[in-house]
């Protein structure tokens, strides 16, 4: 017999601390975490497209902390990305141009442009006011008019060839009859047929000429115009370079400013009307306010400012939307219109995290598919495109921009789960390629001095971020144990620190008026987490001390064992006895599951009752057939059965129907078997022993009772304080077994060699009454 009972020690998994959190320096430790670091370290050191970053874990277990962190060291060495303006496109006004400026120009390049505009509403007005210009004016007036004169004295030395007048009226020039020196009115012309014949004569004679002298005239008009407007414009030109000569001389080395900077001179110019509209409209308010809106065309909108950054910007965007990653267009509604400009402008994250990093959770950008779509075009394209159509969804006229899009350069960091990782990978052909690092971390890492060593540092700073008192050695050792417990494994350790920050905090309410946290309080902390909980397991352990739940904890059965399930409620798990029976008849069924039968059984727990039939059929059948039909079930259990880790019970159970030898109560199984009879390691050990040990102490101890479970497991009986005790009392007992032989030694006391043989003259006996009925031996 190769069974092996476990005392106190070997149940014990031995590390303590002798000093309390008060002697340790903090450090955020991220423990094991190798995977994960190289991943960063690739992802954060290569340029080439796609090299974007998907962090995985469970929640709790520090994936954004750690992104920032490393986002943060990586940027301060990284130079600080461009400042981002728009500004009005006098070409197409709907597409309003960007301005990239080096990181803190900006700020003073748009106060700059917007001090030059206010003193232009004052420097123009007074320019044209000036005795200069209204000299210049008059001079070329005057020039124009001498010119116009000469023209007409020439008209009229001609027209007096032909007998007609020049008479210069508001509505124009016109022709007349000369008689003698005496020009003929009109009354009196069409008062006379003769001399309206005449008239008409050398009107139609002198008519070519007579336009020539009109075109004339009207080129000396288009000559002063032109010559006005050159003036208008030439003192405009030399206001505005006057003005704006600081902001040239300022940002001569910035080309882009410089073209911007040429380009608004020369609009300003040509809109000078505006600027002298301004002077005029003092007073009107309706006036100012129609001039002001025309204003905004020569302003720019800075809508990222990167003054304040010592390094590229790392963002975590906390609520993606279209709006919060890709910025917006506000509208303003006038005359039932809403209307928008370049100043409606305001930036989104993308914009914010261009030439850094962006941060976001996986699960908040894929609740909305048209968001996830268009963040993946923004990455995959380098551009950030300003949505315009939010308001299509009102039923008003509106008059919408199309900013151009801004080009983009930023690192993404998703933050998300293992699953959503496969989901992506395998559903969404682009995912691949734009995220091509993944980080995963490791929940559960092995347990060493490194561990044991930098633990306390890693709760001194939680303590420290937390505003919590110091815990002391027992304390600090408890909390330790805790995070072992919470792995599953005496190797290993739990590196997910939300629970364990949640019992940091709970001890801290229950040390109130201690200078120090101790272990009783992390203890109680525990505890009640576990009592608020479990509720069900509470009601079902009442309802077995009560008899509603058939299970024996005493004594023997044929054909009947007690299994071990564990119950996953999401915020806890717990085990309890599960009377598995089996009932053995001469038939050709071969093992039949009545979960499976009624569809209550998965797959899992499906494949380890074939399992079964392997092994009867391979330690019984090698020289007979087996005639046997054989039934196995949960009793009172109405929910499905899923796993392998009955399959030593049913095993056992089915042995002892065909044996008629019967099987100890007191002691629980759990474990699975191979077609081989080798016992193999399952899941839930510590919520398995330790709810079948609650059960024994509520019904009562016997001294005798216990939990037989597979020795690859282990290392997995990190169990509660009081169980380790009830052990070292030997009211409750644990063994390790290696095979079913083992199983069936302890639990009949009976050699194996001999158990087999009856179940082997059972078997013999079925085969026999099968043949006398006349099935014969099938070939």
């Amino acid at each position: 017999m190769s069974i092996k009972k476990l005392s106190k020690e070997d149940l014990e998994y031995g590390y303590k601390y002798d000093f309390s959190t008060e002697d340790v320096p903090p450090e955020e430790v991220f423990l094991k975490q190798d995977r994960v670091e190289k991943a960063f370290d690739l992802a954060l050191n290569t340029t080439k497209e796609g090299y974007n970053i998907f962090v995985s874990g469970p929640e709790s277990i520090g994936r954004t902390t750690y992104a920032l962190r490393r986002l943060k060291e990586k940027a301060q060495k990284e130079p600080v990305p461009e400042d981002i303006c728009y500004f009005y496109n006098f070409d197409d006004p709907l597409r309003p141009k960007y301005l990239l400026l080096p990181a803190g120009v900006g700020k003073g390049f748009v106060e700059e442009v917007d001090r030059a505009i206010e003193s232009l509403k004052i420097e123009l007005p007074k320019a044209f006011e000036g005795k200069e210009y209204e000299e210049e004016v008059a001079k070329i007036t005057k020039e124009a008019e001498k010119r116009k004169e000469e023209i007409l004295e020439n008209l009229a030395k001609d027209a007096e060839a032909k007998n007609l007048g020049v008479v210069v009226t508001p509505m124009g020039i016109k022709l007349l009859p000369l008689v003698g020196r005496r020009i003929v009115e009109e009354p009196e012309l069409f008062a006379n047929p003769r001399l309206q014949e005449t008239y008409q004569r050398n009107l139609s004679e002198f008519e070519e000429r007579f336009r020539d002298y009109i075109r004339a005239l009207r080129e000396e008009d288009h000559k002063l115009a032109e010559k006005l407007n050159e003036l208008k414009e030439k003192v405009a030109t030399f206001v505005v370079e006057r003005v704006f000569s600081r902001c040239d001389e300022r940002y001569c080395h910035e080309p882009q400013a410089v073209e911007f900077l040429n380009r608004l001179k020369k609009e300003i110019v040509k809109n000078v009307d505006l600027f002298l509209m301004w002077k005029s409209a003092e007073g009107n308010t309706q006036m100012l306010a129609y001039l002001e809106k025309l204003f905004k065309r020569f302003k720019l909108n800075l809508i990222v400012d990167n003054s304040s950054l010592n390094g590229a910007p790392v963002i975590y965007e906390e609520v993606p939307s279209f709006q919060s990653l890709f910025g917006t267009i506000s509208y303003t509604m006038e005359m039932g219109v809403l209307y928008a400009d370049h100043t409606s402008i305001k930036a989104g994250s993308l914009h914010r995290a261009r030439g850094g990093y962006l941060v976001i959770r996986a699960s908040d950008l894929l609740k909305n598919y048209m968001l996830w779509d268009a963040f993946k075009k923004a990455i995959m394209h380098s551009k950030v495109h300003i949505p315009g159509y939010t308001v299509e969804d009102f039923l008003l006229p509106y008059v919408g921009i199309s900013p151009e899009p801004v080009p983009l350069n930023v690192k993404v960091v998703l933050i998300g789960d293992y699953l959503t990782y496969q989901l992506l990978s395998i559903y969404d052909p682009e995912f691949n390629r734009l995220f091509k690092v993944k980080a995963e971390f490791d929940p559960v890492v092995d347990l060493d001095e490194e561990v044991y060593e930098k633990f306390p540092r890693l709760i001194k700073k939680i303590l420290q971020e937390e505003g919590i008192k110091d815990l002391d050695g027992s304390a600090l050792s408890e909390l330790f144990k805790y995070a072992v417990m919470l792995s599953g494994s005496k190797k290993k350790i739990n590196v997910v620190m939300g629970d364990i920050v949640d019992v940091i905090r709970e001890a801290n309410v229950f040390s109130e008026g201690e200078r120090i946290i101790r272990g009783e309080h992390i203890k109680r902390a525990i505890e009640e987490k576990f009592y608020r909980s479990n509720l069900l397991e509470e009601k079902i352990r009442k309802a077995i001390v009560e008899g509603k739940i058939l299970c024996a904890v005493d004594g023997k059965r044929v054909g009947q064992v007690n299994g071990l399930s564990v119950y996953e409620l999401g915020d806890i798990s717990f085990g309890k006895p599960t009377r598995i029976t089996a009932s053995v008849y001469l038939g050709d069924k071969g093992v039949v599951s009545i979960e499976r039968e009624v569809a209550l059984s998965g797959p899992i727990h499906s494949k380890a009752v074939l399992t079964l039939s392997g092994y009867l059929n391979g330690k019984y059948g090698k020289d007979m057939p087996l005639y046997l039909s054989c039934t196995i079930t949960f009793e009172q259990s109405y929910e499905e059965v899923e796993g392998d880790s009955a399959s030593v019970a049913e095993l056992l159970a089915i042995l002892s129907a065909l044996s008629g030898v019967e099987i100890r109560q007191d002691i629980a199984v759990t474990g699975s078997v191979d077609q081989f009879g080798n016992v193999q390691p399952v899941g839930g050990i510590k919520e398995k022993v330790e709810g079948f040990y609650r059960v024994c102490k509520a019904m009562g101890f016997t001294g005798t009772q216990g939990v037989l479970l597979p020795s690859r497991n282990f290392e997995n009986l990190v169990l509660s304080d009081e169980v380790i005790e009830s052990v070292e009392k030997g009211e409750f007992h644990l063994y390790l077994m290696d095979t079913i032989d083992d199983a069936i030694e302890l639990m009949t006391g009976l050699k194996a060699e001999k158990f087999h043989k009856l179940v082997k003259k059972k078997l013999i006996e079925f085969f026999k009454r099968a043949n006398a009925r006349g099935k014969g031996l099938k070939s």
